[in-house]
């Protein structure tokens, strides 16, 4: 666990209670990847150098399929420090040029399961760790959404179609969320 994650997840219990009433946590999580100087425009980039292969009859969805891996651990990883080890990607769908649908999956380590519970304790919120843990990795998953309407160049939006979340030994947990997005 690094303490880039830590500070992640400092900085998103203090600035929206993980709430997702109002989608205080999802405006916070895209603000949050706005302020990535660096990484913003270099993930932007590479969407954009492999659109012109998918643009004609906007077929969104079959560049998020065909390139998910890349983007998605890009996007975990870089923005938001969640481990390359921890995250896994399958199922990947394109039912249409706009429906996209994947199933995500994060193994918290118990270092960054005490880091959450740190955070809940000191901001005295009264809710349990599984639920914050699955807010967290799905608001930050959606929160991609406005990225894509950037190379789309229409409305585009993820939702949850089931989240899970099971509790393993050593205090760690693995969280599944199957994931679909779609043209607005």
């Amino acid at each position: 666990m690094s303490q880039n994650f830590r500070k992640f997840i400092t900085r998103v219990g203090q600035q929206s209670e993980f709430k997702p009433l109002k989608n205080q946590l999802l405006n916070y999580l895209k603000k949050e990847s706005e302020n990535k100087y660096k990484n913003y425009p270099r993930l932007l980039e590479l969407m954009q150098n492999y659109w012109p292969q998918y643009k004609e009859r906007s077929r969104i969805s079959h560049l998020l399929i065909e390139h998910h891996e890349e983007i998605f651990s890009f996007y975990l990883n870089s923005f938001f420090h969640f481990r390359k080890r921890g995250l896994s990607f399958s199922e990947p769908e394109a039912p249409t040029p706009v429906d996209f649908k994947l199933v995500f999956k994060y193994h918290y380590n118990d270092k960054e399961i005490e880091v959450i519970e740190d955070v809940i304790g000191q901001l005295n919120i009264q809710t349990s760790t599984e639920s914050i843990l699955k807010r967290i990795f799905i608001f930050t998953i959606s929160s991609f959404g406005f990225m894509v309407e950037q190379i789309f160049g229409r409305p585009f939006a993820f939702q949850f179609f089931d989240i899970s979340a099971n509790s393993l030994p050593n205090n760690e947990w693995e969280v599944v969320a199957i994931i679909s997005g779609r043209e607005q």
